[in-house]
C-alpha cells in the first residue's frame, strides 16, 4: 500500500465510524411479533426489502409495511421505527482520536449503506462527531449500494477523485474486495486497532 499516494479519506459509517448491532432491533421488534423467532436472512424481508429501502426504490412508509407484515408486528408506525434505530449502539470507542489525528491533513468522506430514517437518526444522534466530513455519501441517495462497482465509481466521481488516491475503511469484505478491485486502498476493520495502526503509518 502506497500510503504517500493518498489523497482523500472514505470512511464507512456502521461499526467503523458509529458502532451497530442488528440483534438490538430483532430483539425490541421480537416482543410484539406474532412470531416465535424472527430470523434475518439474505432472502428475508430484512435482506429484500431493506436493500430496496437502503437504495431509495421504497419510501419508508412501504418499508414498514413490508415489515409489519412479514413480521407480524402489532406496533404502530412510530414504534417500528424505533425499534429500528436501536441499531446503533454509540460513537465507535477510539475513532474520534483518529479522526483528530487525519483532519487537518486530509479531507474526510463517509459511504454508508443506509437508509432515509437511519440517517435522520444519526445526522442528529452524532451530529458533532460527524462534522468532521466533508461529506456523506449515502445509498439511498445514490439510488445504489455497496459493494456495487457503479456506487463506488460515483463517490469517486463526486469526490473528484482517482480510486488509488483514496484510502477506504470498511467492516465488510465484501466491500473491502469490491474497493480493492477498483484500486482503492482498502483496510478491513474488525477493530479499532485496524483504522489506528493504518493511521500510523500515514502519519
Amino acid at each position: 500500500m502506497k500510503l504517500n499516494e493518498i489523497e482523500v479519506i472514505l470512511f464507512d459509517l456502521g461499526n467503523v465510524v458509529i458502532e451497530i448491532d442488528f440483534s438490538r432491533v430483532i430483539s425490541e421488534w421480537q416482543k410484539f411479533s406474532g412470531k416465535n423467532n424472527i430470523e434475518v436472512t439474505k432472502d428475508s424481508i430484512l435482506g429484500r426489502t431493506n436493500e430496496k429501502y437502503e437504495r431509495g426504490e421504497i419510501s419508508t412508509a412501504q418499508f414498514i409495511e413490508s415489515l409489519k407484515k412479514e413480521l407480524d408486528l402489532d406496533i404502530t408506525d412510530e414504534e417500528v421505527l424505533e425499534g429500528w434505530n436501536k441499531i446503533f449502539v454509540g460513537e465507535n470507542l477510539g475513532i474520534r482520536q483518529n479522526i483528530d489525528r487525519l483532519v487537518s491533513k486530509y479531507p474526510l468522506y463517509i459511504f454508508s449503506n443506509t437508509s432515509v430514517s437511519h440517517a435522520e437518526f444519526w445526522r442528529n444522534e452524532y451530529s458533532e462527531l460527524l462534522k468532521h466530513f466533508q461529506k456523506i455519501f449515502t445509498s439511498f441517495e445514490l439510488g445504489m449500494r455497496k459493494p456495487e462497482k457503479e456506487s463506488f465509481l460515483e463517490v469517486c466521481s463526486q469526490m473528484e477523485v482517482l480510486p488509488e488516491k483514496i484510502l477506504f475503511f470498511d467492516d465488510t469484505e465484501e466491500n473491502i474486495v469490491a474497493a480493492n478491485d477498483l484500486g482503492m486502498h482498502a483496510v478491513k476493520v474488525d477493530s479499532i486497532q485496524d483504522i489506528s495502526e493504518t493511521i500510523d503509518k500515514l502519519c
